[in-house]
């Protein structure tokens, strides 16, 4: 019997001892995150130069640009629950079969699904850095909730050590993603590698998985075509949340 779809992926994934996951947008969207590149994302709107939001040159002179108009989406992370998608991936770690994941969100969803090994390779919001001294508070200090909340709050936080701005640690424009070299290490021990919710074209997260060893395969779950579509042994252009039920792992 030829297997297809839905049953080549389990059992792909049976078979596999050593899957990492490629997460994107996608896998958030269900979650009330709208996707920055979506028609609901922040790079749509025509009312702000949202070519700027994320332009670290422009952050660094403008500040108030960024915390004008993010407030509402660090409001929508806090309050935002993992998805049967994250959960799923949760599982695929719990039953030994999923090692990594690399995701490109900023959200923080795959930790609260409780995920444990985590390459987010455009940060996250767990730490705030000074741009002038490098001061850096991490979630755990007293003085972050006050960050946080003068970001909520649309007002710039200020540095208490010598008055320069915060800057969450997200990669804007103009910075290098993080933890690349660790991310290619995992995809080079992969025998499976599972993308979800990303339309692989967006550098350099696009060109990860060209770099899956020999052998391994590559499953697309995302709703529109990819340029890794030829080259996958299972895409499914649905819905993560309907592919997830069908897999009944969750």
């Amino acid at each position: 019997m030829i297997l297809q779809g839905i049953d080549l992926l389990m059992d792909l994934i049976m078979k596999s001892k050593y899957i990492v996951s490629l997460t994107g947008a996608g896998i958030s969207t269900s979650a009330g995150i709208p996707d920055f590149r979506g028609p609901n994302g922040l790079y749509s709107r025509t009312d702000i130069p949202s070519d700027r939001l994320f332009d670290i040159d422009y952050f660094k002179s403008n500040p108030s640009l960024f915390y004008n108009h993010f407030a509402e989406l660090a409001e929508l992370f806090d309050k935002a629950v993992p998805t049967n998608g994250h959960l799923f991936l949760k599982k695929l770690e719990t039953l030994g079969k999923l090692k990594t994941i690399i995701t490109q969100n900023i959200d923080g969803l795959h930790k609260k699904a409780g995920n444990s090994n985590i390459i987010e390779l455009h940060g996250n919001f767990e730490k705030y850095y000074c741009i002038e001294c490098n001061n850096e508070v991490l979630s755990d200090d007293p003085q972050y909730k006050i960050i946080a909340k003068a970001m909520k709050n649309k007002r710039i936080p200020k540095c208490r050590k010598c008055g320069g701005i915060m800057k969450p640690n997200v990669v804007f424009f103009g910075e290098y993603v993080r933890d690349l070299e660790k991310a290619l290490t995992e995809i080079q021990k992969a025998d499976l590698m599972i993308t979800m919710g990303t339309s692989l074209t967006v550098y350099p997260a696009s060109t990860l998985p060209s770099y899956l060893p020999d052998g391994s395969k590559l499953v697309i779950i995302n709703e529109m075509e990819t340029p890794f579509d030829s080259k996958a042994k299972v895409v499914l252009h649905e819905d993560i949340e309907k592919v997830v039920d069908k897999l009944k792992l969750i």
